[in-house]
């Protein structure tokens, strides 16, 4: 077990978000609720951003980011852009997700990390 010198950043969706899978979601158009309420769950995202010394600093990263993260976390339920919201400006963003902060992270893992490049 070790401390990582990073900052985690989790991004949640909010009602907004989840009433718009919901919409985009055939099962559950057709009834099908029990399909598409352990999707909704589970559809947050961590990312892993360099130390921020300041608060304010990583607010500053985050919203130049909010396009990208905005619609990282649409095409984790659909990549059909065709169903994507219009508007994905930094208000619409903050409506639909919630973002937390968190400055100690703690890799419980006994192997390396592996990832791939987006």
């Amino acid at each position: 077990m070790r401390v990582v010198n990073r900052t985690a950043v989790t991004i949640i969706g909010a009602q907004p978000y989840i009433d718009w899978m919901k919409q985009t979601d055939a099962n559950f158009a057709k009834g099908g609720v029990a399909v598409v309420v352990p999707r909704t769950k589970a559809c947050g995202s961590a990312f892993l951003l360099p130390e921020f010394d300041l608060e304010e600093d990583l607010q500053e990263w985050v919203e130049e980011n909010a396009a990208w993260l905005f619609d990282f976390q649409l095409s984790a339920w659909t990549e059909d852009e065709s169903a994507w919201p219009a508007t994905r400006d930094l208000k619409t963003f903050k409506e639909w997700f919630r973002v937390d902060i968190h400055s100690v992270v703690v890799d419980v893992g006994d192997d390396d990390i592996e990832g791939e490049e987006l």
